[in-house]
């Protein structure tokens, strides 16, 4: 059944409490194929430094200035920003009820979104038991993001990277189902 969540968000910061330049999610079944929904957010980056004081660094700044010009709008561009709290409502009832929620280690993109949705005064919309990190499941399924087939965008596109991720999960549970080690 397709309803786990894949997160990925691009940032300026590295701590829980960093601007969030985009956020992709997509809805998924691990032991499936492909993803069945796709949500993609930009929210407002002045807003989150002048209201909610977020954090900027300057490293990240300067790595930011080293990605192509592609990325560097996709992650600054001012098209399509919606305010910060509405971009958190949206995430929120995009994750609601789901099954389990993922990311590409569990220190990070699901860190972020819980601290934002906390300085919103929303609560977490999942159980932390629910927390799911891909690097620990490639590992034990011996999945190699340095083989060419896991190769991912380098344009930085959150939505992208959460749908590259949620499908790199699908291949990991195929080989642990072929290999007999959990059901289908």
């Amino acid at each position: 059944m397709a309803n786990d969540i894949m997160i990925d968000m691009e940032t300026l910061d590295t701590s829980p409490n960093c601007v969030i330049l985009t956020i992709g999610a997509v809805r998924f079944d691990p032991k499936g194929n492909g993803v069945v929904e796709r949500l993609e957010l930009r929210p407002t980056i002045e807003e989150q430094t002048e209201k909610y004081d977020r954090i900027i660094n300057e490293d990240t700044l300067r790595w930011w200035g080293e990605q192509s010009p592609e990325a560097l709008e996709e992650a600054m561009g001012d098209g399509g920003r919606i305010s910060f709290s509405e971009s958190m409502e949206a995430l929120y009832k995009f994750c609601w009820n789901r099954r389990c929620v993922w990311s590409n280690g569990a220190s990070f993109d699901i860190v972020v979104a819980e601290t934002a949705w906390r300085q919103l005064g929303m609560r977490i919309p999942w159980p932390f038991y629910t927390v799911r990190d891909t690097r620990t499941l490639y590992e034990v399924a011996g999945v190699s993001l340095k083989d060419k087939k896991y190769k991912s965008s380098t344009t930085h596109r959150a939505v992208e990277d959460a749908e590259h991720q949620a499908i790199v999960v699908q291949d990991a549970y195929q080989k642990l189902i072929k290999a007999g080690l959990i059901s289908s």
